[in-house]
């Protein structure tokens, strides 16, 4: 390496010793996107596993008829995704037989693409495509959206940051609705070849008692498929006013459960997220997180959160009150996407992820919060930083 690294910083030294490398590299790679050569490329899709759009699109720009990478692996076994921006200055290449990740005036690292799964290529007994259904999020965590749908949106009251129908509309690439039982048959497939070590499953804005009914005949398709009595991972339902619909979710198989709070400060949360601002209050929010504590379990609840849309102090704020009680926190790290309102905007710098998401990990590790990895852990993720940021602290 020179003596300047791929932040720009003179202390060569830092950069490879202070333990925070790969962390920073990721948040970088996160707020500014990155390319592939065609060379790299190369088996995406067929050897390596690529994007499918489940959920979103979070890419910097789109790419209809270009195969890349879902997410890749660093050398310390750190999960990023990827996110396509031909501006980027960052850019894997294949050289003799490896992928080397590189700024545009030096290399950085060896990265690799994560194997396809043998179920992508599979149908279920109906005759869909295993693929369509459910999707390996980072290294081991299978993902499902039983409803590619958001009412917010037929109102022109989406929250800003998202782009569910624009991605679903571009790429077309999975179903919109999934039956209970193609979802246990792709889970059954998932579990069997050994990668697959938890789930989470999310849906648009249902009604509620509709939506407990239809998780609840998900989960036990899965629990049948898989041949367990609970089952491994997170639901992220809409919020469960009520303690006792709460416990309707416990009942019907799994193990954690998360809620989408999105924002911490409640006048930010008003603005950018207009339409679920509307049915779900802040404090109903919190409240549900409360409520799942002490059903699921401390550790076992998560609140989710879209980081770098409010200020570190308020975000930190409620990293603070959500841990005093026992709930741990999923921040993804926000990107621009197309088709959003706020597309072409900018997320902020690689360093204020990097140092807020370090100073929220020692806040949950002084809390004490079970770091729930049975149901969610740092290979599950390539698009949030707490769980990496929590590696740095010791907390695995």
């Amino acid at each position: 390496m020179s003596n300047t690294d791929y932040l720009g910083h003179s202390n060569t030294d830092l950069f490879e010793n202070s333990g925070t490398k790969y962390l920073e590299i990721k948040a970088e790679l996160l707020t500014v996107g990155l390319e592939a050569t065609p060379a790299a490329l190369q088996g995406v899709g067929t050897s390596y596993k690529a994007q499918n759009h489940g959920l979103f699109g979070w890419d910097f720009e789109n790419h209809v008829d270009l195969a890349v990478p879902d997410d890749f692996e660093l050398p310390d076994g750190t999960i990023v995704q990827f996110r396509k921006n031909r501006r980027s200055p960052y850019l894997i290449d294949l050289r003799d037989g490896k992928l080397v990740l590189s700024n545009g005036k030096e290399d950085l690292c060896t990265v690799k693409w994560l194997p396809q799964p043998e179920f992508y290529s599979k149908k279920t007994s109906s005759g869909h495509d295993m693929v369509r259904i459910g999707q390996l999020g980072g290294a081991d965590c299978l993902f499902f959206c039983y409803q590619n749908y958001c009412s917010h949106f037929a109102r022109d009251e989406q929250c800003l940051f998202c782009n569910l129908v624009s991605t679903s509309d571009t790429y077309d690439s999975v179903m919109r609705k999934k039956s209970p039982q193609d979802i246990g048959e792709v889970a059954a497939e998932a579990f069997r070849e050994g990668e697959t070590k938890h789930i989470m499953m999310t849906g648009g804005c249902l009604n509620s008692q509709k939506e407990i009914e239809l998780v609840s005949r998900i989960v036990g398709s899965i629990a049948e498929h898989i041949g367990r009595e609970r089952v491994p991972g997170t639901i992220l339902p809409s919020p469960a006013k009520r303690k006792e619909d709460l416990q309707k979710y416990y009942d019907s198989g799994i193990n954690g459960i998360g809620f989408s709070l999105e924002i911490w400060d409640e006048k930010m949360y008003k603005a950018v997220c207009p339409g679920k601002s509307k049915s779900v209050s802040h404090d109903e929010f919190v409240q549900s997180v409360k409520h799942a504590v002490d059903i699921f379990g401390e550790g076992n609840a998560w609140a989710v959160f879209v980081a770098g849309l409010e200020p570190k102090k308020t975000f930190l704020e409620g990293i603070r009150e959500l841990s005093s009680i026992g709930a741990n926190v999923l921040p993804f790290v926000w990107a621009p996407n197309p088709g959003s309102k706020l597309e072409g905007h900018r997320a902020p710098s690689s360093e204020w992820y990097v140092e807020t998401m370090l100073e929220a990990a020692d806040i949950v590790k002084s809390a004490g919060v079970p770091p729930g990895t049975d149901n969610h852990c740092f290979r599950c993720d390539g698009n949030s930083l707490l769980h990496d940021a929590l590696r740095v602290r010791g907390v695995e």
